[in-house]
């Protein structure tokens, strides 16, 4: 992906634009038209099945991991398209980076698990150690594990080892963060500490949050999208969408009408 710079009109970091993406002859996704501004929280919300996945997948191309599927429209990164072929679909992952729903730690230490792409991208020993320990910062876990950094990921509770895959995701300094219901397998205390960390992190990257609670995304985000069977039905700051939506299934869905 070749250097680009924001627009100088302070237009969206990330602009979708007549996305659909089908499996065989049917429409998983249909002609959907979004923005993402920096320094934001968008929360998708909508029923299961409602291709909340499939959309937020198709941001950093994940999409085309799952055998099947086409993609047709565009994602636009700072104005490029990064479906076009001339893009490096792991330099897209490098800057659009992902979250997944259950915390995938990798057997190693805290420390290993944190600079795992940056040893990828062959950074020197004294960025790794910089740029783990700003990450751990930043995801809210340096505080609780910077006396053990050589302890195994996987002796850190549910909700640290989410964050230990946060923080991994920021080292390599993401402009988007992807995060795919990251507190769904969370106890409440855990899901508190995340939520925490994405509000500080909405304040300096853009983050797209896929939530099936409509209560976090009130809580959290900035602007709210809800898709219905794979159609963008409104989206909105919100307090208008979760508030005073415009479309009847939106109404229906956020008062707990449908789910």
């Amino acid at each position: 992906m070749t250097a680009v710079i924001a627009p100088a009109d302070g237009g969206p970091v990330v602009r979708v634009h007549d996305l659909t993406v089908s499996a065989k002859e049917r429409a998983i996704l249909d002609r959907i038209d979004l923005d993402f501004a920096g320094r934001s929280l968008t929360a998708v919300i909508g029923a299961s099945g409602s291709g909340k996945t499939t959309f937020i997948r198709t941001l950093n191309r994940m999409v085309e991991l799952t055998p099947g599927l086409s993609v047709s429209g565009e994602v636009l990164y700072l104005g490029q398209n990064i479906y076009d072929r001339s893009i490096n679909p792991v330099l897209v992952r490098r800057r659009i980076g992902m979250v997944f729903q259950r915390p995938t730690v990798f057997p190693m230490s805290i420390f290993e698990n944190a600079a795992f792409g940056l040893r990828l991208l062959h950074e020197s020993e004294d960025e790794i150690d910089r740029a783990v320990r700003e990450a751990l910062e930043r995801s809210g876990l340096w505080d609780e594990v910077k006396g053990d950094l050589d302890r195994s990921a996987f002796s850190l509770s549910g909700g640290q080892q989410q964050r230990l895959c946060i923080a991994r995701a920021l080292a390599v300094r993401p402009r988007v963060l992807l995060l795919d219901e990251p507190t769904s397998a969370l106890d409440p205390m855990a899901t508190q500490r995340v939520e925490a960390t994405i509000r500080r992190l909405k304040e300096e990257i853009v983050l797209v949050l896929v939530t099936h609670n409509v209560g976090q995304a009130a809580r959290v985000s900035d602007r709210v999208a809800f898709l219905h069977q794979g159609r963008l039905v409104e989206s909105g700051p919100t307090a208008e969408i979760l508030e005073r939506p415009r479309e009847e299934l939106t109404q229906e869905f956020v008062t707990g009408r449908f789910s």
